[in-house]
């Protein structure tokens, strides 16, 4: 058995272990970075078009709200923003429809919700609801936000922590990186080096005040790494698996705050066409087009990289729609050409096609979903999980971020603040 000594090390290198040991290497705390993975970035996942010329991005790919940590490491390599303004088409009886605000609807629903009142389910608020006081459309439009945007089941997802994630405002503005999450991660890696340890998966972590010891297999092999404290950057999910693998067991108000936060299934598909061929049709009426929404499909929702003319539209199914179409065993590439068969019935889009691609996160052992999101009557778990324990086990990631959860800023301020906690 290898056995090797560092400060600190970091359990997973997805943008908040890869922060956290941006900021330990600035001040000089020796790290050891681990990952399961063959390969950096964790929930980022970024694969290239046919060409090289376009970023596919099967993990995260936007930007929300000012993101500062996320575009300052732009700015360092380069990449600019790639801004999403666009027109949204809704697909009405067979026929795609201007959508003028796609989310204005259930954001007036979420106007109305107590958030000092008692938590419920999503559903619960919902079925409560006065008698004619919400119209079948607006009560779709939330059940859709919730599911594709917040990607959270209906009946498990607190209305409350809901409401107060899109009275925020991180929602209001989004654009995307516009070559891909892969270079910022990418660069976040290379201070990294040989510290870094791919393949690595954790078996064990042993603690006590000041004192770490963690048991992994890299490679199949036996490795044994003593440290004084750990930032733990696995997904939610992940540790509510997992949780035995701590020793001694964590705190009971520590195992609350875990359990009180879940984990939203995502299925992402990538249809790479020999020509943007949306742009071209119908006198160019889509050529702005970002979003094509199609509820009573089963991949409801398709995106554009407008204004970039990439040849490549994003399916999409969150919360309940990605759980249903892994329960019905649904090719999601099918799914994804059939729903954009529909949105455009003058097009072979089979024959336009070169390449498709998908991830299904809640598939993926490493991830067990997509991003986070409250239960019911959750609180302040957010803020509770993020606390350290005995000033030696850290926790970091997007789950552990009270203002920017489920973004890869939030993931990168939550990592750089556990390494400046440990360095202080």
């Amino acid at each position: 058995m290898n056995a090797l000594e560092t400060d600190v090390v970091i359990v997973g290198a997805g943008a908040a272990g890869l922060a956290a040991a941006r900021a330990l290497h600035d001040r000089g705390v020796d790290f050891l970075i681990l990952e399961a993975r063959d390969r950096v970035g964790g929930r980022t996942y970024t694969l290239r078009t046919h060409d090289g010329a376009f970023p596919v991005e099967l993990g995260a790919e936007f930007i929300h709200g000012a993101a500062q940590s996320t575009r300052a490491l732009m700015r360092e390599i380069g990449e600019v923003p790639l801004p999403t303004d666009a027109d949204s088409f809704r697909l009405i009886r067979g026929h795609l429809e201007p959508a003028p605000d796609r989310w204005e609807p259930a954001e007036r629903v979420f106007a109305r919700v107590d958030v000092d009142g008692r938590d419920q389910s999503v559903q619960t608020f919902l079925d409560r609801l006065k008698p004619g006081s919400l119209s079948a459309d607006d009560a779709e439009s939330v059940r859709t936000l919730v599911e594709g945007f917040d990607a959270a089941l209906l009946d498990d997802a607190g209305i409350i922590g809901i409401a107060q994630e899109w009275r925020s405002g991180v929602n209001d503005s989004s654009d995307r990186p516009a070559d891909g999450y892969a270079p910022i991660m990418q660069h976040l890696a290379r201070i990294a080096g040989r510290r870094l340890f791919l393949r690595t998966v954790v078996t064990h972590l042993q603690w006590s005040p000041q004192r770490v010891r963690l048991d992994a297999r890299c490679d199949g092999e036996a490795l044994s790494i003593n440290a004084r404290r750990a930032i733990v950057t696995l997904p939610i999910s992940l540790l509510q698996r997992n949780i035995a693998f701590f020793s001694p067991p964590l705190p009971p108000h520590k195992r609350a705050a875990i359990d009180a936060i879940a984990m939203g299934p995502v299925i992402k598909v990538a249809l790479e066409f020999r020509t943007p061929f949306w742009r071209e049709i119908e006198n160019g009426r889509f050529c702005n087009a970002g979003f094509f929404l199609a509820p009573a499909t089963q991949l409801r929702t398709i995106w554009s990289r407008v204004p970039d003319p990439a040849p490549v539209l994003m399916g999409w199914a969150g919360g309940g729609a990605a759980l249903r179409l892994a329960q019905r065993s649904v090719d999601p590439i099918r799914a994804a050409l059939d729903t954009t068969a529909m949105l455009f019935p003058s097009v072979d889009v089979q024959r336009e096609l070169r390449n498709a691609y998908f991830h299904d996160w809640q598939a993926d052992p490493f991830a067990c979903g997509a991003y986070s999101y409250l239960r019911v009557g959750a609180g302040d778990a957010r803020e509770r999980f993020a606390q350290p324990i005995e000033d030696t086990l850290f926790f970091a990631g997007e789950a552990a971020s009270s203002d920017d959860s489920g973004t890869v800023a939030g993931a990168l301020d939550t990592g750089y603040s556990s390494a400046l906690s440990i360095a202080k």
